[in-house]
């Protein structure tokens, strides 16, 4: 990396027809380079307005089927699954964009060392009971989101909490 206060050093940096190089804005003792964030050089934020999926009457799982809690068609970003069942008898599945991210038994998380383990993306909870999906970052997606809890044994009901973003 070359020195800034070194002038023997010349770096030079061009825009992308080579035409020019960038126009640098002397404030104060420092020297800042301008940069163009415009329509033209095809950078745009994007809102996402919030949404919150909420069942606190609970879904009968069984063992037969994958019962959905969440299904997205479009683009948007998951943010949190909350979910707090009956007993810990349950697996978890998320899909995004038509890939498997997990299919994960409470049991398991337990198995592994993620019970109580708040400081990880992904643990189970008060007797393996409650699960709790809160990625670092938010999981984009593109064209799906599915979310779904399976039954391994007996038939849990099963209260969720999910909030994601969809754009605005």
């Amino acid at each position: 990396m070359a020195d800034l206060n070194d002038l023997t050093q010349n770096v030079n940096i061009w825009d992308d027809a080579k035409s020019k190089s960038v126009t640098v804005t002397t404030d104060g003792a420092k020297e800042r380079l301008d940069v163009s964030l415009g329509a033209a050089n095809e950078f745009q934020l994007r809102a996402f307005s919030p949404v919150v999926d909420f069942d606190s009457t609970g879904v009968s799982l069984n063992t037969s089927t994958w019962n959905t809690l969440l299904t997205v068609t479009g683009e948007g970003k998951l943010d949190f699954i909350a979910c707090v069942g009956a007993s810990s008898a349950y697996r978890m599945r998320l899909t995004v964009d038509g890939t498997e991210t997990f299919d994960i038994a409470m049991s398991d998380l337990s198995a592994m060392g993620l019970s109580n383990a708040t400081n990880v993306p992904l643990w189970a909870e008060t007797a393996d009971k409650n699960f709790r999906y809160n990625p670092n970052e938010p999981v984009d997606y593109a064209t799906s989101l599915k979310i779904e809890a399976k039954a391994v044994t007996a038939t849990p009901l099963l209260k969720y909490l999910i909030t994601h973003r969809e754009p605005a």
